[in-house]
Parts: structure tokens; C-alpha cells; sequence
């Protein structure tokens, strides 16, 4: 049985996400702890717990703070788990727990603070198990009375990544598997599955992981009906902005998401505060405003590097980050408009360029972040700059990104001064291993 407070209908695919496995390995491996789905609005958090609840619990219970305000109420005076659960059933119709078999679903639980401190208790009573989701989690946690450390496990959810993407497209499980066969053998990717992956990887640029975006890819051929969803989205961003920030900062957010979209991977060595209002503005006036972003899972950052060495989180330079946009096509659509000639462009596999090399740095972050690795990068001017570093659980590994086939100067200088046990460059069509430095193609960032 579901019981569910939220009455619209929903008309999408069934998109297959990667966070579908690990919410099932919860269910079989929880303990003590309620899992919370951070993550940016409209990435899918809540159809992905709904579908998870309907198809794996007897009973699901589905409560939406943002749309049922009056549900806060509920966790208005005692937060143990009885309490809590008499107030649900005199609130909720058909309130009925399966011991064993229900799931309870808070969700925009941000908009319910005592709900959030109630995981604590909720937690270990294992009649029933508790998802919460939400945005902008980390923004307003400071309005949460008793953060519940300990019983919550926090899992970052992002737009659809690369993979995902394909899986929309229909392709099966096992391309990853398939294609990661190129890390040992780069010669394994002929040239006709470079074409192939490369062309489904500039589509991807520019549709992007939001899954609204997605879907309409999928049911239309007009770059228009993407481009609303898009803009839809962002609108939808903004009025968060300017409902959940105060108002001496409202403007200065604004700004500064404008200038992390016109700033990300032009080449700075850093991210200019000074360049959000040419002129006019200093770093001390607008860091809050970015942190702000940050917080919002708006934007993430790629740390600068003092040296590349382990760990990597030791040697990062303060107030030197680049800034990224948190999905692709988003980025994409608000830095080129409603320009069809640079879309046909990409499409035909004619366009060159500055605007190229931009979009290629942007696209490899957005590829090496949703897989969930930290950003950093290295640069020491007129010497040597690496687009990416990243810490596996192996070794360091150095990325540049090359939009043509150039020659990777600073990734050869920084093997040849390091015992760093392999590098990567990432282009557009080229494939090969010579000495510590291994050349793929830009779609590859996307299983590392």
C-alpha cells in the first residue's frame, strides 16, 4: 500500500540511476541509521526514493514538507519515535505500520528542522526505516536544533552523469565494464566507438544529467523544448535565491552565479571575484556569496594545488578555487543561448576554437565530479598547469584536458619530476600509452 500526501500525477521515464543501488544496499545493510539524499532541486532525489519505496516496502509513507507545511507540526512537541509516529497517524489517512516492511519518507526535509533532529530517534526503531531528501541541506542545517550525528547517513546525489545518460539512451550495464577495458588497453577503442561515444558525449554537453531536460530529449527533437526545461530550471534557482537568502545578499549571488558561469574554464589560474563586477567588486564582498552557491550545491570547486602530493586535501591553496556550474547542459545553455548555429556546430563536429577548449574543461569536470572524486588543480605560471588532479584509491592522477590534439607539455613535465605512477590526457579522438602518459578520448573522464 502507498500512502502518499503529494496528489499530482507525474509523467516521466523511468530513468534508471546509479543511486538506485545504493539505496537497495542500504536497505539490506542499515543499521542504526536513517539515510539523508543531498543534492541540488530537480535531479530526481525524490521520484528515485519514491520508485525505491514502492517497489522494496509493504508500506510506503511519503511526506513532503514543502507542499504539507502543516505536517511540520508533527514533530512540533516530542521527538521520540512513539510520539512522533501518534502524531503521523492522527494527520495521515490509512497510517498503518508493517513492522519490518515500511518506509517513511520525509522529504524537503530542510523545510521541517525538528524533523531532521527526529532522525535520531526514528533511527533505531526498526519497525520501519526512514529516507529523507532535500536542497539546500547544507545551507539551512544551522536552523536544525540537534544535528543528529551518528544516525543519519548522508549520500550526495547528483544530475544524471555520463553513464547514466547512456542508460537513458538504452544502452546496457555492462558499456562501462566494456569501456574501461581502455585503461589497460588503450588501443581497444577503434576509431568508429571514438566517433560513436564522442557524438553521444557532445549531445550529453548540452542536455546535460537535469532529468526533466533528459526526458525531453528523449520525447522531442527540438533543442527548444530543451532549452525551456532548462530555463525552467533556472528560474526555479533563482527564486530559491531570492526566498531563502537575505536581502542585502540576494543581488550579490546573483552576480556571483553569473560570473562562476562566464568564469568557469576560461584559463584563470583562479576564480576572479574581482571580475564579477569589473571594477567594482573585491573578494571580501562576494566570498559569502559564493560559499552561499556552494552551499546550495549550485556550484563546486576544484581546489588549487601548493604541490602535488599525498593527500592532496594537505596542500590546497586558500581562497585560489576554480568554480563549476553543477550540471553541464545547465552551463551549456546559459553560456550559449538560443545560438543553434554553435549546437549545429558541435553536432556536425565542425566547431574549433577558444569556446571549444572552454566547454571540453568544463564537460571533464563535470565527468571526473559526478564520480563523486574531489576536484583539484596545479598551476604555476608560465611553467606548468594541470587541469585536474584527482586522489584514487590507487594512486594521484594528473588530467589535462586538450580540445585539439596538442601535445600535454605540463602533464610530461610534472611525470618527469614526480614519481607519479601515470598520467592522463583526455582529447577528442586520440587513443594510445607511451611511457607513463596514456592519451583517451574526453568520454573515458566519465569511467574513471
Amino acid at each position: 500500500m502507498v500512502v502518499n500526501m503529494d496528489f499530482r500525477v507525474y509523467h516521466i521515464h523511468m530513468l534508471k540511476r546509479r543511486i538506485d543501488k545504493v539505496l537497495r544496499a542500504w536497505k539490506k545493510e542499515r543499521g542504526d541509521e536513517c539515510l539523508l539524499i543531498n543534492g541540488a532541486r530537480q535531479i530526481g532525489k525524490t521520484f528515485s526514493i519514491r520508485q525505491f519505496g514502492q517497489e522494496c516496502y509493504q508500506q510506503f509513507i511519503e511526506i513532503n514538507f514543502l507542499e504539507n507545511p502543516l505536517m511540520q507540526s508533527a514533530f512540533d512537541q516530542a521527538l521520540d519515535s512513539n510520539s512522533i509516529i501518534r502524531q503521523l497517524s492522527l494527520r495521515i489517512p490509512g497510517f498503518k505500520l508493517i513492522e519490518g516492511d515500511t518506509l517513511i519518507f520525509l522529504d524537503e526535509i530542510q523545510q521541517c528542522p525538528n524533523s531532521r533532529t527526529a532522525l535520531k530517534f526514528l533511527s533505531t526503531d526498526h519497525r520501519f526505516d526512514v529516507v529523507a531528501s532535500g536542497s539546500l541541506i547544507t545551507l539551512m542545517s544551522q536552523d536544525v536544533p540537534s544535528l543528529p550525528v551518528g544516525y543519519e547517513k548522508e549520500i550526495m546525489m547528483y544530475p544524471l552523469c555520463f553513464e547514466e545518460y547512456l542508460w537513458a539512451r538504452g544502452y546496457g550495464d555492462d558499456v562501462a565494464d566494456i569501456l574501461s577495458e581502455a585503461f589497460s588497453n588503450p588501443s581497444f577503442l577503434d576509431s568508429s566507438i571514438i566517433f560513436q561515444y564522442t557524438s553521444l558525449l557532445n549531445e550529453y554537453m548540452m542536455v546535460g544529467g537535469m532529468p526533466a531536460a533528459v526526458n525531453a530529449s528523449l520525447e522531442s527533437s527540438s533543442w527548444e523544448d530543451v532549452r525551456n526545461i532548462q530555463n525552467n530550471i533556472l528560474r526555479l534557482n533563482l527564486q530559491d535565491i531570492e526566498k531563502y537568502s537575505k536581502g542585502f545578499e540576494r543581488e550579490k549571488i546573483r552576480l556571483a552565479l553569473d560570473g562562476v558561469v562566464r568564469q568557469a574554464g576560461n584559463g584563470r589560474k583562479a576564480f576572479s571575484y574581482a571580475q564579477i563586477e569589473k571594477g567594482r567588486s573585491r573578494a571580501r564582498d562576494y566570498m559569502t556569496a559564493v560559499k552561499w552557491l556552494e552551499k546550495a550545491q549550485l556550484i563546486y570547486p576544484s581546489s588549487s594545488l601548493s604541490r602535488v602530493d599525498v593527500p592532496l586535501s594537505m596542500y590546497t591553496e586558500q581562497n585560489m578555487a576554480r568554480f563549476y556550474l553543477y550540471d553541464i547542459g545547465m552551463f551549456f545553455n546559459m553560456v550559449a543561448g538560443d545560438s543553434m548555429l554553435l549546437r549545429n556546430t558541435i553536432l556536425n563536429r565542425e566547431w574549433s576554437g577558444a569556446a571549444k577548449g572552454r566547454f571540453y574543461e568544463a564537460l571533464a569536470a563535470d565527468l571526473i565530479h559526478k564520480n563523486g572524486y574531489k576536484l583539484y588543480y596545479y598551476d604555476i605560471p608560465q611553467k606548468i598547469e594541470i587541469d585536474f588532479v584527482i586522489e584514487t584509491d590507487q594512486a594521484l592522477l594528473p588530467i589535462e584536458v586538450k580540445s585539439g590534439n596538442n601535445k600535454a607539455l605540463s602533464l610530461s613535465k610534472l611525470l618527469s619530476m614526480s614519481e607519479i605512477p601515470m598520467g592522463l590526457k583526455l582529447t577528442e579522438t586520440s587513443s594510445g600509452k607511451v611511457d607513463r602518459m596514456m592519451t583517451l578520448p574526453l568520454f573515458m573522464a566519465a569511467f574513471l
